[in-house]
């Protein structure tokens, strides 16, 4: 039977997983094992065993190690998942099929590692400190041991890495991917009256996952009227076919390039999604987009798209000043000004609802929640709500529902 302290040989065989051993948890495992064959004293794997299981008492996997292992397994990335999802592991050399199974065969047995069996170890080590052991925090294990086939199946459906466990990401000051962990879950049934405007950009999105042409998109017009929700909503519809999120704020498009190379080799879909984008004269991030959008020799890759959303025609804020410059050729500043959002294949434009339209859509939201209002009412209150904001979209819609929602709920006059 394997013992625990085997697994700092076992350790040493790893190659494809190998990246699961620099894990909070599994690092510190192999920390624990170390301090004991070295014969340190136990004061000195207290620490190292309290991160250890610090690590695992959290909402996600409350204590539970063969489930944190597990994720572990699933979420790494290397030759061998990669391959998985695309759809080509039967395709690897039998090598590479064997050291993987290895490596899983290693690792789904730490994950059905024992703790009272750890503990026992540690009182065959550390014989007089068997009060302090018994007072070392626990963990349990309840998650279902993984098969090779499991995750083989796995990667097929859901992708490989990071973007297996998450839907939606943004591209940070560090130039790393990260997760949202609480995305917007708005549908595309929550959008109301903006039917046409969102099958345009629906259609596109189809078209780029089924490997069929497709354009960039630039979502245009005013505040509030659902141009990011209707990205969100897609994303929300579709993501369960392989379909990834990726914000871009403006001040790190300089940088889409190394963006791009991260994900080129990544089988699923992503949307490069740039919210409120605009642009000041002379901003370095205009050329790094327009460059990306067409214009360099490098092509953008077939699974990305981009989307972005502006209250901007022209993407680009003029003064007065620079449309009346002294440059001798005016009119090639100008049409460069301009040239950026021609870039985008598909533009969709979002216009504020008149009256009549603002007020079908409060009924619908209304509607939707199951809410007891007439109508006379209901518009009355409504329309009381857009003259005190000083506009009508669907966004104050909504916020006008969530307001009388609160209030019918505490019986509030």
């Amino acid at each position: 039977m394997l013992k625990i302290e085997d697994f700092r040989a076992l350790f040493g065989t790893l190659t494809l997983y190998k990246g699961v051993l620099a894990a909070c948890g599994v690092s510190d495992f192999a920390r624990i094992l170390d301090l004991m064959a070295d014969e340190q004293d136990f004061t000195e794997i207290i620490p190292v065993w309290s991160d250890m299981i610090s690590t695992l008492y959290n909402k996600e996997y409350q204590g539970d190690w063969a489930k944190y292992i597990n994720d572990l397994i699933l979420f790494d990335n290397n030759y061998f998942t990669l391959e998985c999802a695309k759809g080509s592991c039967d395709n690897l050399n039998g090598e590479i099929k064997s050291a993987a199974a290895s490596d899983i065969d290693i690792l789904t047995r730490l994950a059905t590692l024992n703790c009272a069996e750890f503990k026992d170890l540690l009182y065959f080590k550390y014989p007089y400190d068997k009060d302090m052991i018994d007072s070392l925090a626990c963990f349990n294990n309840f998650g279902q041991k993984l098969t090779f086939e499991n995750i083989v199946n796995y990667h097929k459906s859901n992708g490989v890495g990071i973007f297996a466990k998450f839907k939606a990401f943004k591209y940070n000051s560090n130039l790393e991917l990260e997760p949202i962990k609480n995305c917007d879950g708005v549908r595309l049934a929550d959008l109301k009256r903006y039917e046409r405007e969102q099958t345009i950009v629906v259609d596109n999105t189809l078209g780029f996952m089924k490997n069929k042409p497709f354009n960039n998109v630039l979502l245009y017009g005013d505040r509030g009227t659902g141009k990011s929700s209707t990205v969100k909503a897609i994303l929300n519809e579709y993501h369960k076919e392989g379909l990834r999120v990726i914000q871009v704020y403006k001040e790190n498009l300089v940088h889409l390039d190394a963006l791009m190379r991260d994900i080129v080799e990544i089988p699923l879909k992503f949307i490069i999604f740039i919210d409120d984008l605009s642009f000041n004269e002379n901003d370095d991030n205009f050329g790094a987009l327009k460059a990306v959008l067409e214009g360099s020799l490098a092509k953008q890759p077939d699974n990305m798209v981009i989307y972005a959303t502006s209250n901007r025609r022209h993407l680009v804020k003029e003064s007065f000043k620079a449309r009346e410059g002294d440059e001798i050729h005016l009119a090639d500043t100008i049409d460069e000004t301009v040239s950026l959002s021609d870039r985008f294949g598909i533009t969709v434009t979002f216009t504020v609802p008149n009256k009549d339209k603002y007020l079908e859509i409060v009924r619908e939201i209304k509607n939707d929640r199951g809410l007891t209002i007439s109508d006379d009412e209901l518009f009355k209150g409504a329309e009381s709500f857009a003259l005190s904001k000083g506009n009508r979209s669907p966004r104050l819609a909504k916020q006008y529902i969530d307001y009388l929602q609160a209030r019918l709920e505490l019986n509030l006059q």
